[in-house]
C-alpha cells in the first residue's frame, strides 16, 4: 500500500495574479477564433448542446432510503459529522445546480476552462449554473453533497458540505493536459479542502502531475478514480492522476462487496467504494438516473474525506488520507490490488484512535496527532496477590484443614473406643483367640455396625 506523502499544514488560498498582457492576448485569440472557427478550438460553453435528461419528480419505485446509507453506515457517521464548512472541488463536466437536491448551498459558483488550441493554453470563464452536458459531474456532486430528501430517498455522503465545480469543456481524453492542470490549480486557489478527480488518463502528463503535487502541497486531500478499463487500457490499467503518489486511488465494488470486473487493479489502488447501479441526481430538471463505475466510488470517498475534515479541521491532508485507508473494511481477508485496503468506512474513519502504542508511531508521524482521542495505557497484567500473601494464605488454609479434620475425627474415635476398637490387636487379643476358624479382629467389628459380627476365615487362608 502506498503511503500518502507529507503535505504542508497551511495552504495559500490567494489566487495567482494573471498577467494583463497574457489575458488580453487570450481574449483576442478567442474573439478571432469565434469568427474564423479555428479547428480544435472549443466553442463557447453556451453553444454546447446538452442531451435531454430524465425529468421525473421522484425516484420511481425507490421509496426507501438511499441504499448507500445502509451500505456505508452513514446514519452513525452523521451523528458525528455531516461535512459542514468543507469545500469539495469537482473537476468534471460541470454541475447542474438547479436540481432541488443540490440547493441550500450544496454548490457554489465555480469556473470552467476551454482550450485555446493554437497556444495550448486554457481560457477560464464562469459557467451558467445549469451547464453540464453529460451529467457526469452532476452525479458526482450529488453523491458528495446532495441534501437529504424526505425519507432520505436521496442524499450525499456529506450532506452539509459544498461543491466547487470546475467544468472542463470537452471529453477529458481530448482536453490538453495544460487545461486539466489549470482546472486543478483553480480549485486549489478557491480554497477546496478535498479535490475529486473522477477521470483517468493512461499517460503521465507532467503538467497534470505537477498540478496534483501543488494541490497536495497545499494540504488538499486528492481523490481520483482508478478507471473502468478492466486492466485493458494502453498502460495495462495504470491510470493518472489516480496512480500518482499521494493521491487516494479508488476502485469499485459491487453491492455484495466483490471487486467490479471493470475496475482497474494494481498496487497503486488505495481503497474502494460501491460502484454498481447507483441512483444519482440528473441534470436538466429534478430527476434521477442510474450510473455505475469508479467515478462514483471516488465521489463517496471524497464525501467521507469531507466528513473527517469537518470533524477534525486540524488534521493535515495526509492524516485524513491515512485515516481512510487504515479504517477501511478489508475485502477477501486483507489488502489486495483490486480494492486496496478495503471498502471505505465513514464511521471508522471518524472514530479512529490511531496506531497502537505497542506498534510505535509511524515513520514521520508526530506524537499526539490532532483528532486522536487520548486513551490511558492498559495496565500490565499483575497477580491479584503478592508472593508473601500467597504463602500466608496457603499456610492458613492448611491449618484450617487440620482443625476441620480434628473436629470431625474426635467423635468418630470416641464412638469406636466405646465399642472396644483399637488401632491394632493387643497381646491379650492374640492369646484369647481360639484355635480353628479365626475370628475377625475386634478392631474390625465396628465396620459392620454390630458388636457380635464375626468373620470366619480358614486358618490356611485359601479356603481349604
Amino acid at each position: 500500500m502506498r503511503k500518502v506523502t507529507t503535505v504542508q499544514r497551511k495552504r495559500d488560498r490567494r489566487r495567482p495574479s494573471p498577467r494583463a498582457a497574457g489575458r488580453a492576448a487570450l481574449a483576442l485569440v478567442a474573439a478571432a477564433a469565434s469568427l474564423l472557427s479555428v479547428p480544435g478550438l472549443a466553442p463557447p460553453a453556451a453553444a454546447t448542446p446538452c442531451r435531454t435528461q430524465v425529468v421525473e419528480d421522484d425516484l420511481g419505485e425507490n421509496t426507501g432510503p438511499h441504499r448507500l446509507i445502509g451500505q456505508l453506515g452513514l446514519r452513525q457517521a452523521w451523528d458525528l459529522s455531516t461535512g459542514e464548512d468543507v469545500l469539495v472541488g469537482v473537476v468534471d463536466s460541470g454541475v447542474d445546480a438547479r436540481h432541488p437536491d443540490l440547493a441550500d448551498g450544496a454548490v457554489v459558483r465555480g469556473s470552467e476552462f476551454t482550450t485555446v488550441a493554437t497556444e495550448r493554453e486554457a481560457r477560464r470563464g464562469t459557467p451558467p449554473p445549469e451547464q453540464d452536458c453529460s451529467g457526469h459531474g452532476t452525479a458526482v456532486a450529488g453523491l458528495i453533497a446532495a441534501r437529504r430528501a424526505a425519507g432520505d430517498r436521496m442524499t450525499g455522503v456529506a450532506p452539509a458540505a459544498a461543491v466547487y465545480p470546475v467544468r472542463l469543456d470537452g471529453a477529458v481524453d481530448q482536453v490538453p493536459p495544460e487545461t486539466i492542470a489549470a482546472a486543478i490549480d483553480d480549485a486549489v486557489a478557491a480554497g477546496v479542502d478535498v479535490l475529486n478527480l473522477s477521470f483517468g488518463r493512461p499517460v503521465d502528463d507532467p503538467p497534470v502531475r505537477e498540478a496534483v503535487a501543488r494541490a497536495l502541497a497545499s494540504d488538499v486531500v486528492v481523490v481520483a478514480a482508478a478507471g473502468n478499463e478492466g486492466d485493458q487500457g494502453p498502460a495495462g490499467g495504470l491510470m493518472y492522476p489516480a496512480a500518482y503518489d499521494g493521491v487516494l486511488a479508488v476502485g469499485a465494488v459491487t453491492d455484495d462487496g466483490q471487486p467490479m470486473e471493470s475496475s482497474n487493479t494494481g498496487d497503486w489502488v488505495d481503497l474502494a467504494a460501491y460502484g454498481e447501479a447507483l441512483t444519482v441526481v440528473a441534470p436538466e430538471g429534478s430527476g434521477y438516473r442510474v450510473e455505475s463505475g469508479n467515478s462514483f466510488a471516488a465521489a463517496q470517498v471524497s464525501g467521507v474525506a469531507a466528513l473527517v475534515r469537518a470533524r477534525f479541521p486540524e488534521l493535515a491532508a495526509q492524516e485524513v488520507a491515512r485515516r481512510l485507508t487504515e479504517t477501511a473494511s478489508p475485502v477477501g481477508g486483507g489488502p489486495n490490488e483490486a480494492t486496496g485496503a478495503g471498502i471505505v468506512d465513514p464511521f471508522g474513519a471518524l472514530t479512529y484512535l490511531g496506531p497502537s502504542e505497542a506498534a510505535g508511531p509511524e515513520p514521520g508521524a508526530e506524537a499526539g496527532a490532532a483528532g486522536a482521542v487520548a486513551v490511558r495505557p492498559v495496565p500490565p497484567d499483575e497477580p491479584l496477590v503478592g508472593a508473601a500473601t500467597a504463602t500466608a494464605l496457603a499456610w492458613s488454609g492448611a491449618l484450617l484443614l487440620a482443625v476441620a479434620l480434628s473436629l470431625l475425627g474426635v467423635p468418630a474415635v470416641r464412638r469406636a473406643t466405646a465399642r472396644g476398637w483399637r488401632a491394632w490387636p493387643g497381646p491379650e487379643d492374640r492369646r484369647s483367640a481360639p484355635a480353628g476358624p479365626r475370628r475377625a479382629a475386634p478392631s474390625l467389628r465396628w465396620l459392620d455396625g454390630g458388636d457380635d459380627a464375626t468373620t470366619t476365615t480358614p486358618r490356611g487362608g485359601n479356603g481349604d
